[in-house]
């Protein structure tokens, strides 16, 4: 399989993709591999060439927050030219899965994922999610999650999180 290069993408996610980069320099944000950045390994969310999203993803264990610049392709449609849910599901638990394991290191289980969509977000369209760990209670790890449409800035849709550590 062939690697999607960054100069590949198309002008939106390059653009989304460069503020973000920006944001995390200048915060001291650390960037998180999504796959491996040479060879044909692949992270489960993306699949040949990034057919159905690719973006990149940054997190602060002092801020205890993610942001993830997603762009979702031809194999995210759900028939209507508009993202299926269960890829945004996917992209709401993966980026908290990520800030929990970062921050926290241990082993842990998503609990409850409450999402909703606000709008429909258009295949080929780029996106920021963010996340940010709201709570901690014993091992109850609360988070919330916004996705903003990096065309407009309006808030297309949110989850709350809810991840329990596990012994």
């Amino acid at each position: 399989m062939e690697k999607l290069k960054i100069s590949d993408w198309s002008e939106k996610a390059k653009d989304s993709n460069t503020l973000l980069e920006k944001y995390a320099k200048k915060n001291n944000w650390e960037k998180y591999l999504l796959r491996e950045e040479t060879g044909d390994k692949r992270n489960p969310n993306y699949f040949e060439n990034e057919k159905v999203s690719y973006g990149s993803l940054y997190f602060s264990v002092k801020d205890q927050a993610a942001k993830w610049s997603v762009t979702y392709g031809p194999w995210s449609n759900n028939g209507k030219k508009i993202v299926h849910g269960g890829a945004i599901a996917t992209h709401h638990d993966s980026i908290a899965a990520v800030l929990i394991e970062k921050c926290f290191g241990l082993k842990y289980a998503t609990a409850s994922l409450n999402i909703n969509y606000k709008s429909p977000m258009a295949v080929g369209s780029t996106f920021l999610f963010e996340c940010k760990v709201v709570k901690v209670e014993g091992r109850k790890i609360f988070l919330e999650n916004k996705i903003i449409n990096f065309e407009n800035n309006k808030v297309v849709g949110d989850a709350s999180v809810l991840y329990i550590l596990l012994n």
